[in-house]
């Protein structure tokens, strides 16, 4: 292809209505080009459950961009930025199906996003991209010096060849949940005995109960900075209570619905930990680990071994055929890494988080 024609496509307001279709498309191309790198479909993800993701919100913007060839999608583009004045970043992305590779459509895509970026005003560009699992030969370490990717991955080389810095590494494990009742309760008993009488787990499946919006939003929010970010430039993303009532209307309109787990300090009657667990109504689905966070004052009780624990558990009480959890842990955060390990998570894949200043 010498000449690229990028469009940009406009999320539907349903899936069941005007421009459904496309999207669904679209994501059958995501999901090709993730298991084409990671050699598993484990990421694969339907249109219903991924799309709460795909569009904007009051604090984030989202705009998303295809490449079509004889009416087909075969790249695609993701912009995101948030909406606040002191936010530096604008995240980019481009994925092109592997038949169509070494044409320069990834280089349009980027290119282009980038010129969107300076329009506006954003000086710092981040990328979020899968890289293969191989082992053996060359490897790029990211500037924290924790994990790090194959150098002769493509997506690899194609980030530094467009002046990308690799700052951080995640690595993405998934668990079986196959026969893990007893296990998870063995982990909850011992967690739940190390954290005493001082610690309370609340849960909640679907919507937050009006009683815990705030301190959930304050939760939310510290995870934004709390995570190990390296060398990412990052601010604090608010949240407040508005917020997380406007994140479950999206979440309960996708069909989604989210488990939620959280740590109730006793003597304060406060939230101090939780974690989440994302699932597509319906049999035989899989689950995604969105957020875990424990605050600063309260590590060192075991608490996020007894909230995902105690998390799987109530998920599985509800949907006992969910067949595994996915997730994604910077490399540099060992103490959740261990959590998963000892869990019986097991890598598939990593993900490297690249930034350019311009």
């Amino acid at each position: 292809m010498t000449d690229v024609v990028i469009d940009e496509l406009i999320p539907p307001d349903s899936l069941v209505g005007p421009g459904g279709d496309e999207f669904r498309e679209l994501i059958e191309m995501r999901n090709l080009v993730e298991t084409d790198t990671l050699g598993t479909d484990a990421l694969a993800a339907t249109p219903e459950s991924i799309f709460p993701h795909f569009t904007s919100s009051s604090q984030k913007s989202r705009r998303h961009f295809v490449v079509r060839d004889g009416g087909r999608i075969i790249a695609r583009g993701l912009m995101g930025w948030l909406t606040a004045e002191n936010a530096p970043a604008v995240s980019i992305m481009a994925d092109v199906l592997p038949s169509h590779r070494r044409r320069g459509i990834g280089s349009a895509l980027f290119a282009y996003q980038e010129r969107l970026a300076a329009d506006l005003g954003r000086h710092v560009l981040q990328a979020e991209a899968i890289h293969t699992s191989s082992v053996g030969g060359e490897r790029v370490v990211p500037s924290t010096g924790f994990g790090d990717v194959p150098a002769n991955d493509p997506g690899v080389q194609f980030l530094l060849h467009h002046g990308y810095r690799l700052e951080q590494v995640a690595r993405i494990s998934s668990l079986d949940l196959t026969n893990t009742a007893a296990s998870l309760e063995e982990h909850r008993r011992a967690a739940q005995e190390k954290a005493g009488a001082d610690y309370r787990i609340v849960h909640w499946s679907g919507r937050t109960p009006e009683k815990w919006l705030e301190q959930k939003a304050a939760l939310s929010t510290a995870m934004s900075v709390d995570e190990p970010s390296g060398g990412l430039e990052v601010i604090a993303d608010v949240w407040d209570a508005d917020r997380v009532r406007e994140h479950d209307d999206r979440q309960e309109g996708s069909g989604r619905i989210i488990y939620t787990s959280a740590a109730e300090h006793v003597p304060t009657g406060t939230l101090v930990a939780h974690t989440e667990l994302g699932r597509l109504e319906g049999d035989n689905q899989p689950a995604v680990q969105e957020d875990t966070l424990v605050l600063r004052a309260h590590r060192g009780h075991r608490l996020g071994m007894l909230l995902k624990a105690v998390n799987a558990q109530k998920m599985l009480e509800q949907a006992p055929d969910t067949p595994q959890i996915t997730t994604f842990n910077v490399e540099e955060n060992e103490p959740m890494l261990r959590v998963n390990i000892d869990l019986g998570f097991r890598p598939i894949g990593a993900e490297g988080v690249w930034q350019k200043r311009v």
